[in-house]
């Protein structure tokens, strides 16, 4: 694997732990950042109203590595952290899991949790599906209607990602480029006198 390619969630997965009367529903999906992780977690709770505990973490950009991990009222360390060494184990990115929690009347004391929680996450992100992804710059590319095709060209030599394209008096294209390939792709934009790119 390059040093640009990554794994993340692309689709959510679900797990169940049991252990003396308690349940731990997992719950592993992609996120894109904080906000869409809190949406997510809000809609959650929605569903599972009468649980005790909502405890997580997530992992996003790996350009940043900004991670965060809760504990949402469990012993210190007990269940926000092993659920984020799970995300970790995976070399997951932009993926985060919630491990909901119904108490069952025994308390299962830290190391207990600590397997729980561990339990529930690997268990849902085990059922997610994953896939893998590059870092990416956007770009704009104008040029003429004569350049076109060898615009085309390019695009797949460089695999690009084409998300839209405007039809005016020019050519507009909009697209991502694989971080690794940006100079490169640059420099031959320019050398066959293609028009021009400009980071969005």
């Amino acid at each position: 694997m390059s040093e640009d390619n990554f794994t993340r969630l692309s689709k959510p997965g679900k797990g169940l732990y049991k252990e003396k009367g308690s349940k731990f529903y997992g719950f592993a999906f992609p996120v894109e950042d904080a906000e869409a992780f809190n949406a997510y977690l809000s809609e959650i709770k929605k569903q599972h109203p009468k649980a005790r505990h909502y405890c997580f973490a997530y992992r996003l950009s790996p350009e940043t590595d900004v991670y965060r991990a809760s504990d949402d009222g469990e012993p210190k360390h007990s269940a926000g952290t092993p659920i984020l060494r799970q995300i970790q184990s995976e070399a997951l990115h932009h993926s985060a899991v919630v491990v909901v929690r119904y108490f069952g009347g025994t308390k299962l004391g830290v190391s207990g949790l600590i397997h729980a929680y561990k339990e529930a996450a690997r268990s849902a992100i085990t059922n997610a599906k994953k896939t893998n992804f590059f870092l990416s710059h956007a770009y704009r590319w104008t040029l003429q209607y004569t350049n076109y095709d060898q615009a085309l060209r390019l695009i797949d030599d460089f695999q690009i990602q084409l998300h839209n394209q405007e039809m005016t008096e020019e050519v507009v294209l909009h697209l991502k480029v694989r971080k690794s390939l940006c100079t490169t792709f640059e420099k031959q934009v320019k050398k066959l006198q293609l028009g021009e790119v400009i980071r969005a």
